[in-house]
């Protein structure tokens, strides 16, 4: 297995540093404590280089709450400094560790997730239903707090020999019991943890249908006693290699009796439902949107995520019960394939920008052509009246709440159009529109980095 050295020196680059920290502010912004970081960015970035190169840096104390989502859960909240080291860390070790998994874990990593998860049982139930039959479910017993520093620090040092990274990852290690949720980089912790059961699973019990979600397991097969087996592999395994154990609640039973409840959804040959829990959760929030009199718009805007998790699964009479429209039914009218409200590129300049997309197409009223743009920027949130005007959102306290707020602008800059020619936007950017004076009292267009 190839070991990796030579990582320090990009971990503490100040650009690197400074990629982390716009990276941990995201959707963050308005916390007093990230703006304060902002304030003096370059100073406390400065700080962060400056402690890790001399080895000073040491993890802050934690905050630690609790937190029931449903089951109660210990937090552990570090100040906004120690989750810019956190992103500085994973930026350069993501690439190197995400190699490591198979396809068959999904949580937390990039480009995969519960949807993903979902649809590959969902693929699999339907393309073999004998082979599937039955289903063994399994978690770890209480599994991040019962992670062992030492077997984390070897499991990390099987790929990494860089000495200043592995002094950095132990103070992280070492700097609360077990693994704390709560950690940027605990996600990936756990996972490695359990990387190497992953390839036994596969490699060495050579099971076909496993998937692993952190310690959330679900193996499938078409008789029971093969099942058996392979949990007395799995526990043998956590038990002498990751002084773990298997929580007593697990069950091997026949997935046509009451299909297998993983990752939010209920999952059958044929079909997958939405978990009880999660329909609930939808309905009682419409019930309480609509009791208020929040118009139907609105609704879908505020519901989309639950909405949306329910389009992944056979939810068309869910839907359909509590009367709720497609988004496109609601959404502003549309240039193309972008959408959003139009607002004038003048109105936009100066201010950072997330770009989203963009296209170019013939204007209607000149030879030149169109560039359309759509993005996101952050302003007041407003809600629609039942008497159709409208009024700021406020918090709890008082204040205006703000929020990223997607619009399209229409343009025929050239300048802009050169600048994107080639450009593919598969993730929002960062930006910034200005306006530069030329000579003769012209100017044009550009887009830059937001802090430039």
């Amino acid at each position: 297995m190839k070991r990796y050295g030579y990582l320090f020196d990009r971990i503490c680059s100040i650009d690197n540093l400074r990629a982390a920290a716009h990276n941990a502010a995201h959707g963050k912004r308005k916390r007093d404590e990230v703006q304060k970081f902002f304030a003096d960015l370059e100073n406390n970035l400065q700080g962060i280089y400056t402690e890790l190169r001399a080895h000073t840096y040491r993890t802050s104390p934690y905050e630690v709450f609790i937190k029931y989502e449903p089951k109660r859960r210990e937090i552990y909240k570090l100040p906004f400094k120690d989750r810019v080291v956190q992103w500085a860390i994973m930026q350069v070790l993501e690439p190197v560790w995400t190699p490591q998994f198979t396809a068959d874990t999904h949580a937390c990593i990039r480009g995969r997730g519960i949807h993903s998860l979902h649809k590959r049982l969902h693929e699999d139930l339907a393309a073999d239903p004998e082979g599937t039959r039955y289903c063994l479910k399994l978690d770890v017993k209480k599994f991040y707090p019962s992670i062992s520093h030492e077997i984390l620090k070897s499991v990390l040092r099987r790929k990494i020999k860089d000495p200043d990274v592995l002094w950095l990852l132990d103070g992280i290690i070492d700097s609360a019991p077990g693994v704390p949720i709560g950690n940027y980089i605990s996600q990936y912790f756990a996972n490695l943890y359990l990387s190497e059961l992953d390839h036994r699973i596969k490699e060495v019990a050579e099971v076909r249908y496993y998937y692993r979600y952190a310690d959330d397991i679900v193996v499938l097969a078409g008789e029971k006693p093969v099942l058996h087996g392979v949990l007395i592999f799995i526990n043998d395994y956590l038990q002498t290699e990751r002084s773990l154990s298997i929580k007593s609640n697990y069950q091997i039973f026949p997935v046509e009796s009451r299909g297998i409840d993983f990752v939010g959804y209920v999952s059958y040959h044929t079909h997958s439902l939405a978990r009880k829990r999660n329909k609930k959760g939808l309905c009682r929030e419409v019930a309480k949107l609509r009791k208020k009199g929040v118009p139907e718009a609105d609704i879908m805007l505020r519901t989309a995520s639950r909405v949306g998790f329910m389009y992944h699964c056979n939810s068309k009479h869910l839907l359909k019960i509590l009367g709720m429209k497609k988004f496109s039914e609601l959404v502003p009218a549309k240039s193309g394939n972008l959408t959003g409200t139009k607002y004038h590129i003048d109105a936009i300049l100066n201010r950072e920008i997330h770009l989203t997309g963009y296209t170019v197409a013939p204007s209607k009223h000149n030879s030149e052509p169109c560039l359309t743009l759509q993005y996101e920027i952050e302003e007041a949130l407003t809600e629609i009246m039942q008497d159709g005007t409208s009024r700021p959102v406020i918090d709890d306290e008082g204040n205006t709440v703000k929020g990223w707020v997607q619009h399209i602008t229409f343009t025929g800059s050239q300048a802009l159009i050169r600048q994107l020619e080639g450009v593919e936007i598969t993730e929002p950017l960062r930006a910034k529109i200005i306006k530069q004076p030329i000579e003769r009292n012209r100017c044009f267009y550009k887009i830059v980095d937001p802090d430039d």
